[in-house]
């Protein structure tokens, strides 16, 4: 059967000069129907998100590139049936999307730039052959280094060794027994405007849907600490302090580990946790770990503002009440009970740092109103910040993205927006946009031929 076709998006754009020379005079057509699909949905999206980040035309041209050939072609992941159901559904985004893309806010003198998480995914992915879905990433580590030469896998692989069974037949096993193929490793690729693209890998808990696997956190701090055996861990040290002793950290759950694909001396090392409060109090235990990190007030309240303006709260929002769905507008959407509750965090811990960096990530998947209005709130906060010179052009992005439902008409589209507080200059400000792929609505019957 061939793969099915989405309604017609394809150089319909007049801006997107790049993204029109190659479908239309550059590439040949794909053999592969997988990879065609991707291609055509995919590419558009990333076509329109560098053409409203202000990407020059050289570097349009490498970023779609790269994802044609590195992302598309050389990892094909099997298209959806016909009403868009997915073959393998990826834990990279609620609906099994196996992209995740994100758009890093410019500070006042500066553009934004692009990226996107994806799970490496083919046709033996969550079978009896390959049950935790690694062969994909395998070969991405080892192929990709041709064009990419700094990248750097020896955390990854330390990581991959330590944390696995090398006799699949146990994972196998386990898929015989009703447990369902699941996402353990996932990728991102960073589209930096002035420098080399940067790459990034993440270990997800096997179970993850399960409540997690109850030993994943012992393993995964048994593998850091080999990292650097009969050395000091600092920045490890003081998260598993803040988890043992602070009443917030007791409560939180471990569901990512990340780390930049470079030489270990220049990687992070970021631990995601995921917290079930909301209340700004929660937010200030965290993001200063108990007092352990100097965040002024004038970051913290900085913070509240985005917290209170995007998710459309009243500026005396209690500091100890949590954020229920009901009082940022939310509405029960399709898939709603699959979203998680709670913020999310990340740690950085890399061996050679200090105290942690942290991160939070509002879940505007789950809280806030419609997609519409979170992107009015979020340009408006940013407006008046200084900071709202793409906010056009981010609006303008989103209605191309979510050509297949209007965004005031459903909830989803925005994943997450992060907050990370800077020693010096502007916070660092990203929204992640789950592309919503296999909306049903995008998709269009194919018995007849493509429309």
């Amino acid at each position: 059967m061939s793969a099915p076709t989405t309604k017609s998006q394809v150089s319909t754009t007049p801006s997107l000069k790049v993204w029109n020379s190659l479908v239309k005079k550059c590439l040949p057509p794909q053999e592969d129907e997988d990879a065609a699909f991707w291609w055509r949905l995919t590419g558009y999206h990333l076509a329109v998100m560098i053409d409203a980040a202000g990407y020059s035309i050289e570097k349009q041209y490498e970023t779609l590139l790269f994802h044609y050939h590195w992302i598309v072609s050389e990892h094909p992941r099997q298209a959806p049936g016909p009403d868009g159901h997915p073959v393998f559904k990826s834990l990279i985004s609620y609906d099994g999307s196996p992209l995740e893309y994100s758009w890093k806010w410019n500070t006042t003198g500066g553009e934004p730039d692009i990226r996107y998480s994806w799970e490496a995914i083919n046709s033996t992915s969550g079978t009896a052959a390959d049950p935790l879905n690694h062969d994909p990433t395998l070969d991405y580590m080892e192929k990709v280094s041709a064009v990419l030469p700094d990248a750097d896998f020896t955390w990854y692989r330390h990581f991959l060794a330590e944390l696995y069974n090398p006799d699949r037949s146990v994972y196998a096993k386990e898929l015989e027994n009703g447990d369902p193929p699941a996402t353990t490793l996932m990728h991102a690729v960073e589209y930096n405007k002035e420098a080399s693209f940067g790459l990034k890998s993440y270990f997800l808990p096997m179970k993850l849907f399960q409540g997690g696997d109850p030993a994943t956190l012992q393993q995964w701090d048994n593998a850091i600490v080999k990292l650097h055996p009969g050395r000091s861990h600092p920045g490890r040290d003081a998260l598993m302090n803040f988890l043992a002793t602070s009443a917030e950290g007791q409560l939180m759950t471990r569901n990512v580990m990340g780390m930049d694909d470079v030489d270990p001396s220049k990687s992070r090392l970021k631990m995601y946790f995921t917290s079930r409060h909301t209340s700004f109090q929660s937010v200030r235990e965290i993001m200063t770990m108990g007092g352990l990190r100097d965040v002024s007030e004038s970051s913290l309240q900085d913070l509240r503002s985005l917290i209170v303006g995007v998710l459309g709260l009243p500026e005396d929002y209690p500091e100890d009440a949590e954020i229920s769905v009901e009082s940022t507008g939310g509405n029960a959407w399709p898939d709603f009970d699959a979203l998680c509750e709670g913020f999310t965090y990340f740690f950085d811990i890399a061996p050679m740092s200090g105290k942690p960096e942290v991160k939070i990530y509002l879940t505007t998947r789950k809280y806030g109103a419609d997609d519409l209005t979170i992107a009015r709130n979020l340009v408006a906060w940013m407006r008046a910040h200084g900071r709202g010179a793409y906010a056009d052009a981010y609006l303008g992005m989103l209605e191309k993205l979510c050509e297949h439902r209007e965004l005031k008409n459903g909830k989803g589209l925005h994943a997450y927006i992060s907050y990370q507080c800077t020693e010096k200059g502007e916070p660092d400000v990203k929204s992640y946009i789950a592309p919503e792929l296999y909306h049903r609505a995008r998709y269009t019957a194919v018995a007849n031929g493509h429309p």
